[in-house]
C-alpha cells in the first residue's frame, strides 16, 4: 500500500510538548488518515543515522507493514531539526521523495535546496537570521514573539505571518500553517 507518511520530530523536551503536537493532528480529519511516526524526545533526535534506523524499524512494524511511502513529510522541532534536515537529505537522495520538512525553531540548521523546506520561528529575529541558511518558499513566524516552547506546544495560539516570495505576507495560526501545508502536500502524494 502506497501512502505518505508524516515523521514527528521533537526536541530535546518533555515528551507532553510532543503530545500537543500529536493531538493537533488526530484532531485534523486528512492528516489523521496517514501513517504517523513519532520519534522520541532525546538526544537521538540529533542523530540522522539513528532516526532512520528507527524510522526503518517503525516501517517494518506490523502496524505499518506493508506501506511503501510514496513520501514522507516531516515535523520537526529544535533540536530535531539537526537530525532531521539530514535525515530528509538522505531519504531524498536513496528511499522516496520527501514532500516537505516543517523546521519548527531550527534555527541554525541549513537546508538542502532540493528538499521543499518551511521554517516557522518563534519571533521575527529568528525568521529573518534563519534565512541566511536558506528560508522555503513559504515561511511563517509568530507575531506577537511568543517563547520558543510554546509554538511546539501550542502552535494552536500562536499567530503571525506566512512570509513568502509569491504573495503578500498573510496572517495564520502556526497549527494552521502547518496543517493547511501538510494537507496540500498529501493531496500531491495522492493524485
Amino acid at each position: 500500500m502506497n501512502q505518505a507518511v508524516l515523521l514527528v520530530c521533537g526536541g530535546m523536551h518533555s515528551p507532553r510538548y510532543t503530545d500537543q503536537i500529536c493531538s493537533l493532528i488526530a484532531a485534523d480529519d486528512v492528516l489523521s488518515a496517514s501513517p504517523r511516526i513519532v520519534m522520541p524526545a532525546s538526544l537521538q533526535v540529533l542523530s540522522a543515522f539513528a532516526l532512520r534506523q528507527d524510522l526503518e524499524a517503525a516501517l517494518s512494524n506490523a502496524s505499518l507493514a506493508g506501506v511503501e511511502p510514496l513520501g514522507l513529510i516531516i515535523w520537526a522541532f529544535s533540536a530535531g531539526c539537526v537530525g532531521a534536515a539530514t535525515l530528509a537529505t538522505h531519504w531524498q537522495r536513496y528511499r522516496g521523495p520527501v514532500l516537505a520538512l516543517f523546521m519548527v525553531d531550527g534555527w541554525g540548521v541549513p537546508r538542502d535546496p532540493d528538499v521543499i523546506v518551511h521554517r516557522l520561528s518563534h519571533d521575527r529575529f529568528t525568521h529573518d537570521t534563519s534565512g541566511w541558511l536558506g528560508c522555503g518558499d513559504e515561511d511563517f513566524y509568530a507575531e506577537p514573539a511568543v517563547p520558543h516552547l510554546d509554538l511546539w506546544r501550542h502552535p494552536q495560539s500562536v499567530t503571525g505571518h506566512i512570509a513568502t516570495t509569491k504573495r503578500p505576507e498573510e496572517q495564520i495560526t502556526a497549527a494552521d500553517f502547518l496543517c493547511q501545508r501538510s494537507r496540500a502536500y498529501l493531496g500531491l502524494a495522492k493524485s
